[in-house]
């Protein structure tokens, strides 16, 4: 064949590919557009409010989800909608109290509540144990009965020496800062970081990440926290189309799988040293330990779960304590009244015990506020309807409907609060003052509710009291003048 014959085809070649190229992308569109007409007008879920191109396809709450603004974003719509918001064609997020129950209640004949977890969104990595978190029914209540006594009045009374040597450690390395020349202001989102790190591993395994006496997150926790906020990118990406899913993991950098691969093996070898340590010690592994017979907890289901306790009991309270220190230093009144409160009903340092501060109501008031105003996890409990449907505010949603109730939302809704952006502990006292006693208290679950509510919710209000108590008791509490 002659150059001139195959200089003459490559033309038409490459025009039948150009033509083949605008057909698949023509179907493409297509395919896509009679999905977004489906969705928008015709999906069983088409009837609830929301902005139709979030009906039509999940690409934009993705999008939101990568640029970090899909919590506020959905609590726009619900001022905009009520208590109920179509966030994706096949997931409705809500701010009711009756939704909580609802959904994550005790499961009723009446088909609701306990609603399974979405199993799109919690998602066990291949070749891990289960955790509380991801378990299924039967193999959650065997957990969480094994992991409950550990959380326990009785257990948190013996582990309160711990919580009290490291938060006067906390303050002895804010008065030794301060002292410094320049240290008239401290990052106290860092120390508070610092110091649930620091006690969460010493209740896990029984070894300090020393991030108070070396001034600085653990490395290990550094990787944790990165993958994790890695990983939530690519779960999302799980519910687009199959073809996304591929392209996305091959371009995970082999590092950053690398890094996850090395923090699980970190985490399980500083599991077995504790394991190694036996049942003496008043900590979360001791009461694992002790359960014996068929129904124990296997030695990589106690790995799983000691990550676990690490990642929810480290960062989620240091979150909220720093969100209400702010609050508190906004409001100059409610900062000068728990403080004189706490100093003249604790005379000593010493008399500021977990027993005496849990009566302490306006302390206590304080923290339900912060709570509401900045919860630790504001969003992203999802449950999924079961293949019968499930009743949710009075309505029948089709099977597997994927369900939330926006703890930012519903706790700074209009329709559940007074006044409900503005910080007013006093709405939680005995005696609230009557502009308050139309609040939903119940629209404010900040550890969940039912069955799986949040095993830590003890564990998390003694570490709050402690360390809000210690730090008004030692300090006086203001904004960095340039904030």
């Amino acid at each position: 064949m002659s150059s001139n014959g195959i200089l003459m085809k490559a033309p038409a070649m490459l025009l039948q590919y150009v033509s083949a190229g605008v057909c698949i992308l023509a179907v493409l569109i297509l395919c896509f557009s009679l999905n977004a007409v489906y969705n928008i007008w015709f999906h069983p879920l088409s009837k609830y409010a929301g902005p139709r191109w979030q009906a039509a396809s999940r690409l934009p709450y993705t999008i939101q989800i990568f640029r970090g603004t899909a919590t506020r974003n959905t609590a726009r719509l619900h001022e905009l909608y009520g208590h109920a918001v179509r966030i994706t064609p096949n997931t409705l997020s809500f701010t009711s109290s009756q939704a909580w129950d609802d959904i994550y209640g005790l499961r009723r004949r009446n088909g609701r509540g306990n609603f399974p977890k979405d199993p799109r969104f919690y998602i066990t990595p291949p070749g891990e144990a289960d955790t509380i978190s991801t378990a299924k029914d039967a193999d959650h209540r065997r957990l969480r009965r094994i992991q409950a006594n550990a959380f326990s009045e009785k257990a948190l009374s013996l582990q309160e020496g711990f919580l009290k040597q490291y938060t006067t450690m906390l303050i002895s390395r804010l008065h030794e800062s301060l002292g410094q020349p320049g240290g008239d202001a401290v990052d106290i989102t860092r120390w508070l970081n610092l110091l649930t790190t620091d006690i969460i591993g010493e209740l896990t395994f029984a070894e300090s990440f020393e991030g108070l006496s070396k001034n600085r997150l653990h490395p290990w926790l550094e990787t944790v926290f990165l993958t994790l906020k890695a990983f939530t990118f690519i779960r999302e990406l799980t519910r687009l189309p199959p073809i996304f899913m591929r392209i996305t993991m091959a371009c995970i950098p082999a590092k950053l799988l690398k890094h996850q691969r090395a923090a699980v093996a970190f985490g399980a070898k500083a599991a077995k040293r504790r394991m190694g340590l036996g049942t003496e010690r008043p900590d979360f592994m001791s009461y694992i330990l002790r359960q014996t017979g068929e129904q124990r907890m296997t030695e990589p289901e106690i790995e799983a779960a000691a990550i676990t306790f690490i990642v929810a009991g480290s960062e989620t309270t240091a979150t909220m304590l720093s969100g209400t220190v702010y609050l508190l230093c906004q409001n100059r009144p409610v900062i000068e009244r728990v403080t004189s409160l706490v100093r003249t009903d604790f005379p000593n340092e010493s008399d500021l015990t977990l027993v005496k501060l849990q009566q302490h109501e306006y302390l206590n008031a304080v923290l339900q506020e912060g709570l509401r105003l900045y919860p630790p996890a504001p969003d992203n409990l999802f449950r999924v309807t079961p293949k019968t449907g499930g009743y949710v505010m009075g309505h029948l949603l089709p099977p597997k409907t994927s369900l939330t109730v926006n703890l930012w939302a519903a706790n700074r809704s209009a329709e559940n609060f007074h006044r409900p952006l503005e910080f007013i502990p006093e709405r939680w006292v005995k005696d609230a003052p009557v502009e308050f006693w139309q609040d939903d208290r119940n629209a404010m679950r900040p550890f969940s509710v039912g069955p799986r509510d949040c095993l830590g919710k003890n564990l998390a209000w003694a570490e709050m009291r402690m360390i809000l108590a210690y730090l008004v008791w030692n300090f006086g509490l203001e904004l960095q003048s340039d904030i």
